[in-house]
């Protein structure tokens, strides 16, 4: 597994952030391993559940659909667990935290984590 430096993680967390944003499709795909996952993690105590999408035009349409600019939603670029990562807010609520995991310099494994709960107790170094 390649390990990004510091500056160059954070670069890329950027570069995602930006094409997912804007519903740039086509500089997202271009960002992704082409065995991409998507893990969603609904944080939920009593009854967790963890959906995995596959594959980058699923992933794509999951990431658009959740982070396509839309009104009132935030998107900050901050650490989470000591690394770069994006806090989804809306209306000052956080609705999702997000690390991505890279192969090769493309994303590989992009992990959300649901429900503001759970997200109070992150780390943020």
């Amino acid at each position: 597994m390649r390990v990004f430096a510091r500056p160059l993680h954070h670069r890329a967390v950027h570069e995602f952030r930006e094409a997912a944003e804007h519903g740039d499709a086509e500089r997202l795909a271009a960002l992704l391993d082409p065995a991409v996952a998507v893990v969603v993690d609904n944080g939920d105590l009593d009854r967790r559940s963890v959906r995995v999408v596959r594959g980058v035009q699923d992933a794509i349409a999951l990431l658009l659909h959740g982070m396509a600019s839309e009104p009132g939603l935030v998107i900050d670029e901050r650490p989470i667990n000591a690394q770069a990562g994006l806090m989804l807010s809306r209306c000052g609520r956080t609705l999702a935290a997000m690390t991505l995991d890279f192969t090769r310099g493309f994303v590989s494994v992009v992990w959300i984590r649901l429900h503001p709960v759970q997200l109070r107790h992150w780390n943020a170094v």
